[in-house]
């Protein structure tokens, strides 16, 4: 009886593993599932320069097309900047203008003239004319000396008062001293320039002379192309005035207001990207070889039980998830899961970041 009944029990068992078997090669051949939730490439966005915000065009939960301005900051002070750089660079590369030409050469005409009578010396009609200073201040020197020692004699006589003979001896003192300072300027003249002054002017000279050139030649080719960097340079801080936003997205977080300072470069508001909406799935291991990027998919979420939105496999992860983490034996590695990057395509926009989403991967041809 134990035998008749242990048949039926074998062939039962043998009919569930066969059953067991077909089944597993069944769903080789089916479609992949997974769930997850729908997710949304984020954006941080902000400027490099930063300053006073002046205006906040947009507020969380706007939609934004590319491009459309978000924030402007108050830019006074860029403007300066930028004004200033186009004049230098409009001044490199058109050049002086005649008239500061002009001015520099007859500056630099100037300083040859100064120049060259230092090296010269003083020209000999003045050298002449101190000698002539020298002649006349001699004669009086004479000529209040002997009237000096005519009224000390008279004096010593009683014949004039001694108040005369004091006024005597002080012309006479009086036409020495002119008589030395004309003998010291036409000894000065004699001699001509002293070298430090002859090596100053010749250096003025030099200078004006190579100022002039610089004029006259125009601005170098290393200037006209650090100008026109100084002007790039201030145009892309100019540029960095207003935030954009760089693509069609959805204002997730903005937390600023007209007044605030903002630092160069801290990010100010965060967008998700519309066009740019996935679900992330986990296959294990064992089927993980069934998925290939670019494979289609389709995508069902809870808002819109009715509707099957299409998408694509766009990144498989390079390594797996252990569930445990020491994965030992065969049957344990069912466990290990890569992660399924499957991207949606919603024209509509209706899948929205948060959503919870069923993917059903369709057989890779």
């Amino acid at each position: 009886m134990k035998r008749k009944f242990l048949i039926p029990v074998v062939l039962i068992a043998a009919l569930a593993a066969m059953g067991a078997y077909s089944m597993s090669w069944f769903r080789r051949g089916t479609a992949l599932e997974g769930s997850g939730t729908v997710e949304a490439r984020n954006i941080r966005v902000g400027s490099k320069v930063g300053g006073r915000i002046d205006k906040v065009l947009v507020r969380e939960g706007d939609t934004v097309e590319a491009g459309q301005v978000l924030i402007s900051f108050d830019d006074k002070e860029l403007q300066a900047s930028l004004a200033q750089s186009r004049a230098n660079a409009v001044k490199a590369e058109r050049g002086f203008r005649p008239e500061e030409i002009a001015e520099a050469r007859a500056a630099a005409a100037q300083a040859k003239a100064e120049y060259e009578q230092r090296r010269n010396g003083y020209r000999q009609e003045d050298i002449d004319a101190a000698g002539a200073d020298l002649d006349r201040a001699t004669a009086d020197e004479v000529r209040t000396s002997l009237d000096f020692q005519r009224y000390d004699s008279l004096a010593q006589k009683d014949l004039v008062s001694k108040q005369q003979r004091d006024t005597a001896e002080a012309n006479w003192k009086m036409a020495a001293a002119l008589k030395q300072n004309a003998q010291h300027k036409l000894d000065e003249l004699k001699r001509g320039y002293r070298p430090e002054e002859i090596a100053s002017a010749e250096a003025r000279y030099h200078q004006t002379q190579a100022t002039l050139e610089k004029f006259e030649h125009g601005s170098r080719p290393e200037d006209i192309a650090a100008a026109r960097a100084a002007l790039a340079y201030d145009e892309a801080r100019y540029r960095e005035r207003q935030v954009l936003a760089p693509s069609a997205a959805t204002v997730e977080v903005l937390d600023v207001r007209p007044g605030d300072l903002v630092a160069p470069n801290a990010p100010i508001a965060t967008l998700l990207e519309r066009d740019q909406i996935y679900v992330r799935i986990y296959i294990p291991e064992t089927e993980i070889g069934r998925v290939r990027v670019g494979q289609k998919a389709e995508i069902r979420v809870d808002s819109f039980p009715h509707q099957t939105f299409s998408g694509s496999v766009e990144q498989i992860n390079q390594q797996a998830e252990f569930l445990p983490r020491n994965v030992q034996t065969r049957e344990e590695r069912v466990h290990q899961v890569f992660g399924v990057k499957v991207r949606i395509d919603d024209s509509s926009h209706r899948v929205l970041a948060g959503m919870a989403a069923d993917v059903k991967l369709n057989p890779a041809s």
